[in-house]
């Protein structure tokens, strides 16, 4: 947790397993604590992120100019007259997006490169294996466990 005198923030990971109808958290050993508990409403949709394939707006000199071509020869006088600021203002973003979506067109690609290839094998292996030193050290009330464990995030942290 990082504090200040204006804000306090919390960023952590929080990976989850779906089995059948449920979700349960899932131990990853990349935080010093064991995962909060999150409850997922029945309906929920997660969505599965395709491997290895990148979506990307395409914008460049040209796709630019026409977007700025197409705003300038937008009537906005509608956006104006209405008297309602909310509805004035969702008019007026309906249009911006719908000109913004058809300039800067999304395109998908597979990617054949690692995103971070400075995560090399031997990375992985030891993360992997630090997660495993967690989980002994969390089950067990042996404090040489917890001692090693520390002493080896210490080393993979130097590491990485």
């Amino acid at each position: 947790m990082h504090k200040t005198n204006a804000s306090i923030t919390a960023i952590d990971n929080i990976f989850i397993t779906r089995t059948k109808n449920y979700y349960i958290p899932h131990t990853n050993g990349l935080s010093d604590h064991d995962a909060q508990i999150i409850v997922i409403k029945k309906n929920t949709v997660l969505t599965k992120q395709r491997n290895n394939i990148t979506t990307k707006r395409d914008i460049n000199d040209q796709s630019i100019l026409e977007f700025q071509l197409l705003l300038s020869h937008k009537n906005w006088e509608e956006i104006f007259m209405e008297d309602d600021a909310n509805i004035s203002f969702n008019k007026f973003l309906n249009i911006y997006l719908r000109i913004f979506h058809s300039c800067f067109i999304k395109k998908c690609k597979n990617s054949s490169t690692v995103s971070k290839p400075w995560i090399t094998k031997g990375i992985k292996t030891a993360c992997n294996q630090k997660r495993e030193l967690y989980l002994k050290a969390r089950d067990s009330n042996e404090m040489e466990h917890k001692l090693y464990y520390k002493h080896y995030c210490k080393i993979l942290s130097k590491v990485i």
